[in-house]
Order: structure tokens, then sequence, then C-alpha cells
């Protein structure tokens, strides 16, 4: 359980901060993705310090403010929250409260840049407090501190198959993709299939398995259509019939000869997974740019065909 202390210069600790990780939670992707915290907080009233004999001072926590780190050393976010919480000499509570970061996908995508395996994180924290007048009638003083920031792991399990989900990242329905309801669209299903699978891979950091599906997502594309040729004719000559018979009508000359050769070395490049000479050949930077590649030429394709 991740925790730290809350204190004042002029009167030593008053509070106290801690969570448990298993109880974060996300919400509101892709369009306002958050990541939720639900902090338990204690507050005490200000004693000061080392002069004891003097009266107490009632406060109020009325902000939480800071940067989400993720690594621990490199700030994303940021966030600033109401607290109010009251505190004086006949009450020190304690609750909880539901800190919600604000994030978006393009810092989630850096984030999955960085990450390897369980997330690294830390919370950097400033509390805003408000000091009254001993009785509590008004307030004598406002002060900021910092706090010891929280630093900790956020399973890779729990972060790949439940919280990026709810942040809504790895969603294929992020990159348009249209299928036609008509007879000419048959089999692309197939391929958007395929696709999504390497999405899914992408996310949980399986860069193999990415290129694979990318892979069989091309030949999903042709096999779409029913080209005359034999079972064993090489994929070249597979790509040629299929652009120039069912999609040379809509491209000139110069657009045809492209999209075969894109494809062609795109299949070529993605065969390294199904053939790997060597672990580890495929990156991160591969699977996404392969991914983004794969998925423009099926939509491409379907907007064509629809």
């Amino acid at each position: 359980m991740p925790k730290t202390n809350v204190g004042l210069d002029s009167g030593g600790q008053i509070g106290r901060i801690s969570f448990e990780v298993q109880n974060v939670q996300a919400h509101g992707g892709p369009e306002f993705p958050n990541l939720v915290f639900l902090l338990d907080l204690h507050l005490s009233p200000l004693k000061p310090f080392p002069q004891p004999e003097k009266p107490i001072h009632p406060l109020t926590w009325m902000f939480l403010s800071g940067e989400f780190c993720s690594p621990e050393q490199r700030a994303v976010a940021n966030f600033r929250d109401e607290v109010n919480l009251y505190a004086d000499a006949s009450h020190s509570p304690e609750t909880q409260h539901q800190l919600e970061i604000p994030l978006d996908l393009m810092t989630i995508e850096r984030i999955e840049q960085s990450r390897e395996g369980d997330l690294r994180v830390a919370l950097n924290l400033r509390a805003f407090f408000a000091v009254h007048i001993s009785g509590g009638i008004g307030v004598q003083k406002f002060e900021t501190t910092r706090i010891e920031p929280l630093k900790f792991m956020i399973p890779k399990s729990q972060w790949v198959e439940r919280l990026l989900p709810q942040l809504g990242y790895g969603r294929l329905e992020l990159i348009e993709v249209r299928i036609s309801n008509g007879t000419r669209a048959e089999g692309l299903p197939k391929a958007v299939q395929e696709i999504r699978q390497a999405r899914a891979y992408l996310v949980n950091g399986d860069w193999e398995k990415v290129v694979a599906h990318c892979r069989k997502t091309l030949e999903a594309i042709l096999d779409s259509r029913q080209l005359q040729l034999t079972p064993a004719s090489k994929f070249g000559m597979r790509v040629d019939t299929f652009v120039n018979d069912h999609l040379g009508s809509k491209l000139g000359e110069k657009q045809t000869k492209l999209l075969a050769d894109e494809m062609k070395l795109l299949w070529e490049v993605c065969s390294e997974a199904a053939h790997p000479n060597s672990p580890d050949y495929f990156k991160r930077a591969d699977a996404d740019f392969i991914v983004q590649n794969t998925t423009a030429i099926l939509e491409y394709v379907s907007r064509l065909l629809a």
C-alpha cells in the first residue's frame, strides 16, 4: 500500500495519504480518459511545534494538486482537486477521496512507449491548507506544502487488461474502417478481425504476434475476392491480380502500382514474424508502424470496394 505523511513546517505532521493499488480505476475513454485513485486521507489540527503549550489551530485541507509521472521521473499529466476536509481539536477525520487525473490518448501512447512490463508510476503531490485562528473563527493564514512522492507499480495485468481498455486505448474504433453492408464487401470482416487481434497484441506488448496478425490482415484482404489463380500462387501475383481486377477501374495506373507495391513490401516485412530467424526481432516502434500502415491499407481498400 503506497502511503506518505503530510506536514507543515510550522506544526510537524498533520495528515496522511494512502491507497490500494488494486483499487485504481479508469473511465471516460477514449474521449475523456481519466485515471482514478481512491485515496484514504487523514487530517489532524495544527499543533504548534516546538511549543505544544500554544493553542491548537483547526485546519481545512482545501486542495490537492501535483503531477502524475510515468516512469517516476517524467511528469505526463497535471491535476488539481478540491478536498475540503476540516479538522479541529475535537475532530480528526479520516475519509476516502476520489482523485481523478485527466489524460489523453497521446499521453497514454507516450506512457506505453516507455513501459516495459509493470507500469512504473509516481504521484508528486502538493497540498493547500487554510490555517484557522484558534477556536475556529476566521483564517489566520494559508500554507502550501510539498509531500514526499508516492512511487509504486501497477501490475501489467491490471494495466493492460482493465485500465487501458477503460481509458479507451487500443480500440480499433479510433481508426475508421468503413465496411460496406453489400455483398461486394464479403470477406473484409475477416481482415477487420485480424487487425483487431493485432491491435490487442499491441496493447499487450507482444510485437511478434502484432506483426503476424498484420500479415494475416493483408492475406484476408486478398481472400475477400475470387481470384483466377491457383491456391499455390505467390503472394505478389495474388496482389497484382487483386488490385488490377477489383480496384483498377477506380485507380490510375500509378496508384494501382503504388498500392500493390506497398502491400507486397509490408507483407514481406511481416513474414519475419511467421518465420522468425531471431527472437525479439521486432520492437514496439516496428509493430506500431506496421499496424498503422496495415490499417490504412484496409481502410483504403474498403472504401474502394464499397
